[in-house]
């Protein structure tokens, strides 16, 4: 190509990965632009989160580390650790790109650029844009709060929502930058992240529409259940959650997820208006998963298929030379770490030492499976959540009570068969490969006793019945304004 492409990263905020129309899959979610984006570049069916949370992801996609060697694996005030010159937009401003990012960053300051040259962020820049509107004050004015799974509506009209702010934002970004530059545009959307709160009129797209139940499985009921789920469900009351609420709330989330599939058509549009589609490499994706009822639980924070597993789209400039071709699906597993060096090298500036980041340029799918045959993740969460899975077996340890589940993927895409405690001869084999390549990959579960009980580094559960029931931490509510705390 005479001229380097332009790059729009769009991600949305706790979108699964089967939830895309083109997946075909039992959620009915209407999602046409999305659908054509993966049409014209490659579908990603075994995408993962390698730590399923929103800060996390984010440094990830930034730096192109795993989470267990960036060392952010839970969300709170975390800095994104790396130099501002170094992380992706750094590394793109430095190559000549012009970089921009709309919408939710979650960045620590929210103000740190972090080698951005501009931003404009959700919900500190759009909540003070609503506070200049007569909703001024209605930034989740429903009293709904950032994590709770009752159903509500946007409390504002479309055109002044944050999925129609975000566009506007990057649409103004395309209309004003430097026609000969070539840009880096971050398109961040904070929805289908609770509070399920979509405009009512695309709810009522789906009424008459199926809404499927969710996934039930046998363990999980089971007094072997692991006690992270255990905690969970007890101490967000999703365990007392009835039926007609998780239907009514995974219709919200559906619902959500069409209004940006609409609101992207506005931004794709734009760019093919200005004869910069076809120049420009297009990556989606989100930045976890959302177990939206499945098991009993909803959210993130665990290493189940709805929650880990991501929607990852890539369309490459339309002459592209390169082993990337439209239209495709591939099931080789890949993690949010590879959109660093996949992007700076379409960009002409991957290096040699990027080699020693976790990421791997999807340029060069072809060997990635030999190279990285498994993927691992690792989450700070009740004593330490741990995963191992090629796309086709899944092992899966928590730390808190000892905990081990095994997964059979591509006989049991659903999880509802826990194989850990199979006689099977086939299980049992696999099940000590997989706990040898976890205590191998994370040597400190390797405890003294390790050998003598064949159980990795493990700990007690410490939270009875009545301290679980009380606690709830996250029930938001309430209206927010100027940009705080959210």
């Amino acid at each position: 190509m005479s001229r380097r492409p332009n790059i729009l990263f769009v991600t949305t905020d706790q979108q699964r990965f089967d939830c895309l129309g083109i997946a075909d899959s039992m959620h009915p979610v209407m999602t046409p632009h999305l659908d054509q984006l993966a049409c014209e570049g490659i579908r990603f069916t075994n995408a993962y989160s390698d730590c399923p949370l929103c800060i996390p992801s984010r440094t990830s996609m930034m730096t192109g580390q795993a989470a267990y060697h960036h060392g952010v694996a839970k969300n709170g005030e975390f800095r994104i650790p790396e130099d501002s010159k170094m992380t992706l937009p750094g590394r793109l401003s430095t190559a000549g790109y012009q970089t921009h990012a709309a919408g939710k960053m979650q960045f620590i300051p929210p103000r740190n650029r972090n080698g951005f040259e501009r931003m404009r962020l959700v919900p500190e820049d759009y909540v003070n844009y609503l506070e200049t509107t007569e909703y001024r004050g209605l930034y989740r004015g429903h009293g709904m709060g950032g994590n709770e799974v009752y159903p509500v509506y946007n409390s504002v009209p479309i055109p002044y929502s944050a999925t129609h702010w975000t566009v506007n934002e990057s649409i103004d970004f395309l209309r004003q930058r430097d026609s000969e530059m070539p840009f880096f545009l971050w398109t961040s959307f904070e929805a289908p992240h609770p509070p399920y709160d979509p405009p009512e009129s695309f709810v009522r797209l789906y009424d008459g529409v199926n809404i499927s139940s969710p996934v039930a499985a046998a363990w999980n009921t089971s007094e072997e259940v692991p006690e992270w789920v255990r905690t969970r469900k007890k101490s967000h009351k999703l365990d007392v959650l009835p039926p007609h609420i998780v239907s009514m709330a995974r219709k919200h989330y559906y619902a959500q997820l069409t209004h940006i599939d609409y609101e992207l058509g506005r931004l794709f549009g734009e760019l093919k208006s200005k004869q910069l589609w076809d120049n420009t490499v297009v990556i989606f994706t989100s930045d976890h998963g959302e177990m939206l009822g499945d098991h009993g639980l909803f959210h993130k924070t665990c290493f189940y298929e709805p929650s880990t597993k991501v929607p990852f789209l890539l369309k490459p400039p339309k002459d592209w030379q390169g082993a990337l071709t439209a239209s495709t699906v591939s099931a080789t597993p890949i993690i949010l770490a590879d959109i660093y060096p996949t992007v700076l090298d379409y960009a002409g500036c991957l290096q040699e030492d990027d080699q020693k980041r976790d990421g791997r340029s999807l340029l060069n799918l072809t060997s990635l499976s030999e190279e990285r045959p498994w993927i691992y993740g690792y989450m700070n969460d009740l004593d330490g959540l741990y995963m191992v899975t090629n796309g086709e077996w899944k092992y899966l340890y928590y730390v808190c009570g000892g905990s081990e589940q095994l997964f059979d993927l591509v006989q049991d895409p659903e999880e509802s068969n826990d194989l850990s405690q199979d006689s099977n001869t086939r299980s049992c084999d696999m099940l000590e490969t997989l706990r040898t390549l976890l205590t191998t990959r994370f040597p400190e579960l390797l405890a003294n006793d390790t050998v003598e009980t064949r159980m990795p580094f493990h700990t007690q559960p410490n939270l009875t019945e009545e301290q679980l029931k009380v606690t709830n931490p996250f029930a938001w509510r309430g209206p927010m304004r100027y940009g705080g705390q959210w």
